[in-house]
């Protein structure tokens, strides 16, 4: 996934980048919003495009334009998609670690830059006994699910050693869930 702030001098270049048919297929493109973006769109205002180099204004753009120029792409092909970059960092759970500035593809889970993303799921349709949910087995395979996920960290042999450093910092894993559908049909539970 390709991340860009709102705020980059070349955001507009970025916004069109896959309006030309076939221009990075198999690629995501998202816009890295900001409460600051938000607030010139409301205001119907210009806001500031900074150099990430240099820290330094290099010119402003008409929030309304841009936004149009989001949604009218996002109708036409789907992207770009949106980040609430802000809002992401309010609930940090590592803030003294960094600022996160874009998200993983894989699970959509922000993260911190050099951070891994390390999935795993659980089937919920293989958690019944008897015609009912067996607990005592999910809570099982949660605690070692969410151990192995763990372990898979501590044993990894990460490429590069800013990777390293920062996902032995966090450990952030994520445990997701699959076969939903299938746990409520085995109960006869409708689905809607």
């Amino acid at each position: 996934m390709g991340v860009l702030r709102v705020d980059h001098p070349d955001i507009i270049e970025f916004i069109d980048a896959k309006l030309e048919e076939g221009m990075f297929y198999n690629f995501n493109i998202s816009v890295a919003i900001t409460n600051r973006f938000m607030e010139a769109l409301k205001n119907k205002t210009d806001y500031d495009l900074m150099n990430p180099r240099t820290g330094k204004n290099e010119g402003t753009l008409y929030a309304p334009f841009v936004w149009e120029k989001i949604v009218n792409n996002a109708w036409t092909n789907a992207e770009p998609g949106l980040l609430f970059l802000d809002r992401i960092n309010k609930d940090n759970p590592t803030p003294k670690q960094g600022t996160i500035e874009s998200t993983n593809p894989c699970g959509e889970q922000p993260l911190l830059p050099w951070e891994s993303c390390n999935l795993g799921s659980l089937n919920l349709a293989r958690m019944l006994k008897d015609g009912k949910v067996d607990w005592v087995r999910l809570a099982e395979v949660i605690r070692l699910a969410v151990r192995f996920l763990d372990d898979v960290i501590e044993v990894n042999r990460f490429p590069m050693p800013q990777i390293e450093q920062a996902t032995l910092a966090n450990r952030k894993i994520g445990l997701g869930l699959m076969g939903f559908a299938d746990l409520l049909i085995e109960l006869r539970i409708p689905y809607d």
